[in-house]
């Protein structure tokens, strides 16, 4: 096996398919599938299942993936240390929610980018079990969850700041007349939610459930994929927006949106990455500034 293959194969990984991969690479379909079946061969397990037009890692080839990135930051390092640029760089995968990047992070991308700018940050948002898959795949460096806690053999967590889940909605709501929300007064209201995520304990999951402990039903759910567009809606009196306290801060101010008198959900933004993944200079470097700089507002 050499580094040639191995890069192949994080490309194939990547993309899940072998003509993508090929034009990516520069070479011809028959190549990357020699070489793909020439690694499967001396590693003696299938790395991908062929699906038709593309191909899905197995298991065991999602299992090699984490350890063929740690080798291929390990050239980088290398490499950068030869040619006499050993401070980090290369390109660091980061992922968040979108509330999480957009009114937690700023602060801390100007300082890392002033002080590490030799290192590309590429983000992806997503809801929190989507990025730990993600980590535990090999497919994200490192992640902010917003989440309670969650078990994972293969992560590490680290807390960094309690958040606040508050309801708002427009100020001429009926609910902001009612000086202590129970449950039952929630009953046959329009909420303005996140997309739906299962797999973990997001906080629309908690409040769904404790609606359903409650036996208290909507009258709807209009799904978002932007936090933007709920609180939009909420000012314009659409509904009833389940959002964290940070991102509605500003409108509240304003006097756009108002808070509703409900007791908040509380959970906790943490730092997490996948425990056999080798710790890159930038990764080092990221979670270094992540501690120095901390992510209030």
């Amino acid at each position: 096996m050499d580094f040639k293959q191995l890069h192949t194969f994080t490309v194939v990984a990547k993309e899940q398919n072998i003509t993508r991969a090929a034009k990516i690479l520069n070479y011809s379909q028959s190549s990357v599938s020699g070489q793909i079946q020439a690694l499967e061969r001396e590693l003696g397990v299938p790395l991908f299942d062929r699906l038709g037009r593309g191909v899905l890692l197995t298991e065991e080839g999602r299992r090699i993936l984490v350890h063929v990135q740690n080798l291929s930051y390990i050239e980088q390092q290398i490499r950068a240390v030869a040619f006499g640029h050993d401070e980090p760089c290369g390109t660091l995968a980061v992922g968040a929610p979108e509330s999480i990047i957009a009114y937690r992070l700023p602060k801390v991308l100007l300082k890392f980018r002033e002080r590490y700018p030799k290192v590309q940050l590429r983000f992806q948002p997503g809801a929190c079990s989507e990025l730990r898959t993600g980590l535990e795949r090999g497919e994200i460096d490192v992640a902010l969850l917003l989440e309670a806690p969650v078990r994972a053999e293969n992560l590490i967590t680290e807390y960094l700041i309690e958040e606040q889940i508050v309801l708002v909605s427009g100020l001429s709501h009926p609910l902001t007349t009612i000086k202590s929300i129970q449950e039952g007064d929630l009953a046959n209201q329009v909420f303005l939610m996140v997309e739906s995520t299962r797999g973990g304990w997001s906080y629309r999951e908690i409040f769904e459930n404790q609606m359903i402990q409650s036996h208290v039903f909507p009258l709807q759910r209009l799904e978002f994929s932007s936090v933007e567009a709920i609180k939009q809606c909420a000012i314009s009196g659409v509904g009833v927006a389940l959002l964290p306290e940070i991102t509605v801060r500003n409108e509240v101010a304003e006097g756009k949106l108002a808070v509703l008198h409900w007791t908040p959900i509380r959970l906790s933004t943490q730092l997490a990455w996948n425990k056999h993944r080798w710790m890159s200079s930038a990764m080092q470097a990221f979670m270094r500034i992540i501690r120095e700089t901390g992510i209030e507002n």
